[in-house]
C-alpha cells in the first residue's frame, strides 16, 4: 500500500540570494530607516534560506533540510513553514513523536497550512490513533476540498481501518482531481478488492502495471481467505512477469502456508 508523497514545488535560485522587490525598500523612498530596511533584508534572507532548506528536502537531503528547518524556526517571518519543514522531514526519518510536536507548532501559527494537516494526519496514522487522523485530514479538506494528497492519504487511512466503503470514494475522488494519481490507484485497487469486487478492482490497469496489479488483488484475496482466487492472480503475474518476480512467488509461498498445501517449487537459480 502507498501513500501519496509530499512534494514541495520549489523554485532553487543559485548563488547569492537576491533581495525581491517586496523586501527591497521602495525606489525613491529616501526616508526608510536603517531598522526598516535591516528588517527587509533579514526577511528576504530568511526567505531564500528557506528555499534552500525546501530544495534540500524535495532532493531527498533529509538531514540537511532538518538542519535548516530547525534554524529557522524562531524566525516569525518563516516560522510556520519552518515547522513544516521541520514535521515533514522528521516524519521522513521515522520520527513520529517529533514530527507532532512541530507540525502542530506550525498549525498553531499557521492554521491554514494544508501540508501540516495533511502531515499531521499521516504522523497519527503511524500510530495507529485514527481519532487524531480523522481530524487532520478532515481539517486539511475543509481547506482544500480539492487536495488530492489528503483525499488519497485519508482513503489509505481509512483503509487501514477496515471502512473500504469510505477508502473507495476519497480514492476515486483523488483520482477525479489528479488522474493517473499512482498510490491513489493502486490503493484504490486494493480497497476495491478487499470488498470483493475484483472486476472493477482492475479498471485503469495497463499492461506495464498489470503484474503489479495482479499482486495487488492477489494480495487482497488472500487477505479475504479466498485462497483459489488469490493463487491465481500470484501465478498469473509470475507467468507475465518478463523476469522472476520475487513478490508473486514470496506471496504464493506464504499462500501455502495459510492453506497448508505443499510447498512451492523454489525460484530459480541464477
Amino acid at each position: 500500500m502507498r501513500r501519496a508523497r509530499f512534494a514541495w514545488s520549489v523554485g532553487l535560485t543559485l548563488g547569492c540570494v537576491a533581495v525581491s522587490a517586496a523586501a527591497a525598500p521602495p525606489a525613491g523612498n529616501i526616508s526608510a530607516s536603517p531598522d526598516i530596511v535591516r528588517t527587509r533584508i533579514d526577511a528576504a534572507v530568511a526567505a531564500g534560506a528557506l528555499t534552500a532548506a525546501d530544495s534540500a528536502f524535495a532532493t531527498g537531503a533529509t538531514e540537511a533540510a532538518l538542519t535548516a528547518y530547525t534554524a529557522l524556526v524562531g524566525d516569525p517571518t518563516v516560522a510556520a513553514r519552518a515547522q513544516l519543514g521541520v514535521g515533514l522531514a522528521q516524519l521522513r526519518l521515522g520520527r513520529e513523536t517529533a514530527a507532532i510536536v512541530a507540525l502542530d507548532a506550525a498549525s498553531r501559527l499557521d492554521p491554514s497550512l494544508v501540508r501540516a494537516w495533511i502531515a499531521r494526519g499521516v504522523a497519527a496514522d503511524h500510530q495507529r490513533d485514527w481519532t487524531s487522523a480523522e481530524l487532520a485530514y478532515g481539517r486539511a479538506l475543509t481547506l482544500d476540498g480539492r487536495s488530492a494528497a489528503a483525499l488519497t492519504n485519508r482513503g489509505y487511512s481509512r483503509l487501514l481501518r477496515g471502512r473500504l466503503d469510505e477508502a473507495v470514494s476519497d480514492l476515486s475522488q483523488a483520482l477525479v482531481i489528479e488522474p493517473g494519481l499512482a498510490p491513489a490507484a493502486n490503493n484504490l485497487r486494493l480497497a476495491r478488492a478487499m470488498l470483493g469486487d475484483y472486476k472493477n478492482a482492475f479498471a485503469g490497469s495497463t499492461k506495464a502495471s498489470l503484474v503489479n496489479d495482479l499482486n495487488t488483488v492477489g494480495f487482497a484475496a488472500m487477505s479475504r481467505g479466498e485462497y483459489g482466487i488469490a493463487e491465481t492472480y500470484f501465478t498469473r503475474a509470475m507467468r507475465l512477469s518478463p523476469q522472476f518476480d520475487r513478490t508473486a512467488w514470496d506471496n504464493l509461498v506464504y499462500l501455502k502456508q495459510l492453506a497448508h498445501q505443499p510447498a512451492v517449487p523454489g525460484p530459480p537459480q541464477r
